[in-house]
């Protein structure tokens, strides 16, 4: 498993039930009608408040599924649905940001990790890495209501580390098939959300060809024989325990032996094998910005998840804060009308909505990338690492400060409170934040070198703006450059300056939200949080064998996807 000016507070009521939840969806709907036209400044005009209606109908007994058993089924039931299809990321890429907006309004849990790891991190990189006939797969997965994963991260190459790959795929011209191999531990992969209960998988491994490694690519790969079904040889996958938080989502560390895959299985529209030699298919160089497109939608989605996931908890602590009554000096009065919790709310929202027009506007740009199938250029890469970095941020402060001012209230199951853990996989997934700042600073570096020592300095002392973080940044380059390109001299400069790295990333993310466009989601910020159980079945993974009770097998598991 490795951030709205111009958003009001919504106005409608606390709904804690099912019906209630359902009520206010079918009162909504002539709103959302009104919304249709407007999927942002060119975007994708659909009925926001059918969708709406269409997509949480799926998922009602969510926050019942409180194993992976039970949540994947309901996984597996909403992509047969057909409610959002996998392809919407391109066709709709405001569609697919609106779904997991409206999973964080219900409750921030497992399942909308698991949600986002089947529709973006596993079919989004088929869409964007795979060639045509790749792409036409998808298809026939969402019919079956079919799971996938996706398997980067590594036990030595956590949050913490970047993208490191370390598993191989060695080209074997002989039997025209790659050998995907775990070299040691450390190259497992860890902490695969749905990697448990996946039978598909999209694996990240260094492509070698005659020993010669042109890094990593993706591969599409079956990982078990259909749902529920045995592991193929080669394959072994640990459960990663028991958390503090969603053990509706499996997670997974994972193991290749000599695993032998076809030709096919090479996602191929960059790169591919052609007369047993390694060909670039496209103008578009394999990179990092290309194999790493769908952490993007990733940080942008778990950006917009948390933010709204933040207001909610304090929408709904605010309403039971006005029905709260307190004794006051003067009588009676309620905790709402308490002025350090007032203050609270207050500052929450401004914050919290700032952000959240901040994060709409970039999601704006990432949606005209997603239409037409182009790499994001430096400046949204950046942009958006600065939501993912600055919107986890304002949803931990602003849920903590909250949560120390209302006393036992905040210790209590189904406020919302039980879920605050899950702020802390937002922060990690996708790109630690650590890492993401890192990214910022270097780029930033990047750019005085680029430029020259003149402009460089002459930034730096002009008035404006930006001169605090010119100085910075020619101040942090001229420390780092006595390493040169000795990496142990760079390490130990860079944790000497570590602050002076960090404080540079914190102006580069200042800068982008005070220049950066505002704008606001097309669906108002509405309360649906619905209770879950506490209740969790340890032995969940008896539920998964098609020798389990009730375990019904169809017809469609059994052809493999890859032959």
């Amino acid at each position: 498993m490795h951030s709205s000016r111009t958003l009001l507070r919504a106005t409608s009521p606390l709904v804690l039930s099912r019906g209630a939840a359902a009520a206010a969806a079918a009162r909504s709907s002539a709103v959302g009608r009104r919304w249709a036209s407007s999927g942002g400044a060119s975007g994708v005009a659909f009925d926001h408040g059918a969708f709406t209606n269409d997509f949480l109908a799926q998922v009602t007994d969510v926050t019942e599924a409180t194993d992976p058993a039970q949540s994947s089924q309901i996984l597996r039931r909403l992509i047969k649905s057909d409610v959002l299809k996998f392809m919407d990321m391109q066709d709709a890429p405001e569609k697919f940001f609106l779904a997991h907006r409206l999973l964080s309004t219900v409750g921030l849990g497992g399942f909308g990790i698991r949600f986002t790891v089947q529709f973006n991190l596993f079919a989004g990189s088929i869409v964007g890495l795979g060639g045509p006939e790749q792409v036409a797969r998808l298809e026939e997965i969402q019919r079956k209501g079919q799971l996938g994963c996706f398997l980067l991260t590594e036990m030595q190459a956590g949050v913490l580390s970047g993208l490191i790959v370390e598993t191989t795929a060695d080209w074997d011209s002989s039997t025209q098939e790659f050998v995907l191999h775990t070299p040691d531990d450390k190259a497992a992969k860890n902490w695969i959300s749905q990697g448990y209960t996946a039978e598909l998988g999209v694996v990240i491994a260094d492509l070698r060809v005659d020993g010669v490694s042109h890094g990593p690519h993706a591969f599409i790969m079956n990982l078990r024989n259909g749902e529920g079904g045995e592991l193929l040889p080669g394959i072994r996958i640990d459960d990663m325990g028991t958390k503090t938080v969603a053990n509706d989502l499996d997670n997974a560390r994972v193991w290749f032996d000599q695993v032998r895959l076809p030709k096919d299985a090479l996602l191929n529209k960059f790169a591919d094998i052609k007369d047993d030699k390694y060909v670039q298919t496209t103008d578009e160089k394999m990179r990092i910005e290309v194999i790493g497109q769908r952490l993007l939608t990733g940080r942008m989605a778990i950006a917009e998840a948390a933010l709204l996931s933040a207001r909610v908890l304090t929408m709904k602590t605010e309403e039971y804060a006005k029905t709260k009554v307190c004794n006051g000096i003067n009588g009676e009065t309620t905790l709402a009308s308490m002025p350090q919790l007032a203050s609270v709310f207050e500052e929450s929202y401004q914050q919290l909505d700032d952000q959240i027009a901040f994060t709409a506007g970039v999601e704006e740009r990432l949606n005209e990338c997603l239409r037409t199938g182009s790499i994001p250029d430096a400046d949204l890469v950046d942009a958006i690492s600065v939501c993912k970095v600055r919107a986890i941020d304002v949803a931990i402060q602003r849920s903590h400060a909250l949560r120390q001012e209302v006393g036992s209230y905040a210790l209590m199951h189904h406020t919302g409170f039980e879920l605050m853990d899950m702020f802390l996989c937002c922060k990690f997934a996708e790109g630690d934040s650590r890492i993401l700042q890192m990214k910022l600073m270097r780029d930033r570096l990047k750019q005085v070198k680029k430029d020259g020592a003149g402009k460089a300095l002459l930034d730096a002392i002009m008035p404006g703006e930006d001169r605090a973080e010119n100085m910075a940044a020619l101040s942090l380059a001229r420390k780092l450059a006595p390493a040169g390109r000795d990496l142990e001299k760079m390490a130990a400069l860079m944790d000497e300056h570590w602050r002076e790295i960090y404080d540079l990333a914190d102006m580069v993310s200042d800068r982008h939200q005070r220049d950066g466009k505002r704008s606001s989601f097309v669906e108002p910020i509405v309360n649906r949080f619905w209770p879950s159980s506490s209740s969790y079945d340890e032995d969940w993974k008896e539920k998964l064998s098609p020798r389990a009770e009730g375990w019904k097998a169809s017809d469609d598991e059994v052809e493999p996807l890859v032959a």
